[in-house]
């Protein structure tokens, strides 16, 4: 499976996106990176339904998403152990994985959501943001319950998820700060709120191209020993 990434409006795949992005002064352009020591994840406060939820129902639903080389989406987009890239533009910032089968996200500036009724759900959902000083307020609706869809500290995204998140830079643009605000009525008793810093990868880091074969036996047979009863 070849993902194709959307950055700058122009759509390439990344084994064509070899070519590294130099970090720009006070700007968030670049590759960053999320150590084992750069989350800050509370559990989650849930409903008494969803904490009645079958876990292993949800962990099947993940897997099975994984198996099929689904795209993945949110969460894991943004903490999935390997770098995301991001490009900062003056109408949107865009935000790719390395190494994992997803969309890529595009958060539009200054810009409005489309009729909820008529957009197509999304692994990603659909982000606008805008600039509130130094920091980048990002609002994403517009979710489906496909891809993997576990959440950190608890809880699962669902197609009434709302997202908001809280982008800063740190240490003169060494690290950037991002906080993530989930609020969902089925899900969570309060909105679920953790914290990453990602740290700015080296100079010459960049996006891998996503190998993903579900007709590979040997993978499946793998994966498949997650999902059996």
């Amino acid at each position: 499976m070849l993902v194709t990434v959307m950055i700058g409006g122009l759509s390439m795949s990344p084994s064509s996106a070899q070519v590294a992005i130099r970090p720009l002064p006070g700007t968030m352009t670049g590759v960053w990176e999320l150590g084992f020591d750069g989350r800050s994840v509370p559990m989650a406060l849930l409903t008494p339904e969803a904490a009645r939820a079958d876990p292993i129902a949800q962990i099947r639903h993940d897997m099975e998403a994984i198996r099929w080389c689904h795209l993945v989406g949110l969460p894991l987009l943004m903490d999935h152990g390997g770098p995301i890239q991001v490009v900062q533009g003056r109408q949107e910032v865009a935000i790719s994985g390395d190494g994992v089968p997803s969309h890529a996200r595009h958060i539009y500036l200054n810009a409005k959501h489309p009729n909820m009724d008529l957009f197509d759900p999304q692994v990603v959902g659909h982000s606008i943001g805008n600039w509130e000083g130094d920091t980048l307020v990002v609002d994403t609706v517009g979710f489906s319950d496909r891809g993997v869809t576990r959440l950190p500290g608890g809880g699962v995204r669902t197609e009434r998820s709302h997202l908001m998140e809280r982008y800063r830079l740190l240490d003169n643009g060494r690290k950037m700060s991002v906080i993530f605000t989930w609020t969902d009525p089925a899900v969570f008793a309060r909105p679920h709120s953790y914290e990453f810093i990602f740290t700015r990868a080296p100079l010459g880091t960049s996006a891998r191209s996503v190998q993903c074969d579900a007709s590979d036996d040997a993978r499946a047979a793998f994966l498949d020993k997650a999902v059996e009863p």
